[in-house]
């Protein structure tokens, strides 16, 4: 199917889309022009140096590509710090010292075969919703959308949802979908990509189950036979501009030149529903209750949770864990906001029985 360009819009004409079409990001993804100028971080987070200094401890992966989606897919990756990180950016050349003896995947030899730079892609910035972090990226939305992650229990604990990017050119990102139906952005402070985007009706077509997701830029042939079927939607992000989907869109990007990109992730009455439903959070909420099975005890007196430490997959503990810390929540006094949110998500998930993949994964804990 022939590529649809992503529209564009600025910020009053995104503000009156979203007025029209609330939920025109189930049937399009949309660049937002002039968003990330508002920004104390368009000015402070483009500078290696000033990014070393207030990051650079943080742990970090790096890999080439940032991670595999395909079964055949060769990659290299190294663990170390973003500091040490961004003296590669600075120095690509020095790859080998930078990171001996740091090789989880792959090595330096095979990073040179492979034609691909690292790419750091799993920073963590935020951990609960009072990070100083966002005050440098305020408004983290433009209007009128809004998001509910500030009344989700443990939403940035269970996960990373503010992202930051930082990339030489040819740094890849494959094809995927990101986990627990999200809302997601990529903002642009610095350099220039390429981004690859599909709906969700079009998954037949760009993932088969036994080998992963599509390349849009080679597609196989045998492995998607019915690849043409699938409308790409395609577009480039400059400096300045918001690149955002809704859930469960399949995006592929590219880096075109040396690159400083934020990303989030975020849940609203769009998705809440599917959020809700969404596995992943629930596998790893579940496994934090089963590492700390003792202190769950202790301190969730509801049977149903105490029951699946016992014999419940992660996910279906997980499950358990959040309607009981739901309704204890919604029984003290919170603001109409808060309890709205709550309840919705509260009846979401006494709506869904555990899911086949959860049956599935019962006793694999």
């Amino acid at each position: 199917m022939k590529a649809t360009p992503i529209p564009a819009y600025d910020l009053e004409g995104f503000r009156q889309l979203l007025a029209e079409s609330p939920d025109v990001l189930t049937r399009q993804p949309c660049v937002v022009r002039g968003f990330t100028d508002k920004w104390i971080a368009s000015k402070q987070w483009v500078e290696l140096d000033a990014l070393s200094a207030a990051f650079g401890h943080l742990p970090v992966t790096a890999g080439a590509p940032q991670f595999v989606t395909h079964k055949q897919s060769k990659m290299c990756q190294v663990m170390t710090d973003f500091g040490t990180y961004l003296e590669y950016v600075k120095a690509p050349e020095r790859v080998d010292a930078l990171f001996d003896g740091k090789w989880s995947k792959g090595s330096a030899q095979l990073l040179r075969e492979l034609g691909l730079p690292l790419y750091c892609g799993n920073l963590r910035l935020v951990r609960h919703a009072r990070e100083e972090v966002f005050s440098q990226i305020a408004p983290v939305l433009p209007e009128p959308l809004e998001h509910f992650n500030n009344e989700i229990p443990y939403y940035y604990q269970s996960g990373n949802h503010v992202w930051l990017y930082v990339s030489l050119k040819g740094a890849l990102t494959p094809l995927h979908q990101d986990n627990n139906a999200v809302i997601a952005y990529l903002a642009q402070l610095r350099g220039q990509k390429r981004a690859i985007l599909y709906s969700p009706e079009d998954k037949p077509h760009f993932y088969n189950p036994a080998v992963g997701y599509l390349d849009p830029l080679a597609p196989n042939e045998d492995e998607f036979p019915t690849w043409r079927k699938a409308r790409p939607w395609t577009g480039l992000l400059n400096p300045g501009e918001l690149l955002i989907w809704g859930p469960n869109w399949a995006h592929h990007v590219v880096t075109l030149s040396d690159s400083t990109t934020v990303s989030f992730d975020f849940v609203n009455a769009l998705n809440l529903r599917e959020y809700a439903k969404s596995v992943d959070w629930r596998d790893e909420l579940g496994r934090f209750a089963r590492k700390n099975a003792e202190l769950i005890r202790s301190r969730v007196p509801d049977r149903r949770v105490h029951e699946a430490l016992t014999d419940a997959s992660c996910p279906e503990l997980g499950r358990e864990l959040m309607i009981c810390i739901l309704r204890s929540a919604l029984a003290t006094p919170l603001s109409e906001r808060s309890a709205h949110v709550k309840r919705e998500l509260l009846a979401a998930l006494e709506e869904s029985a555990p899911s086949a993949l959860e049956t599935a994964a019962r006793g694999a804990v």
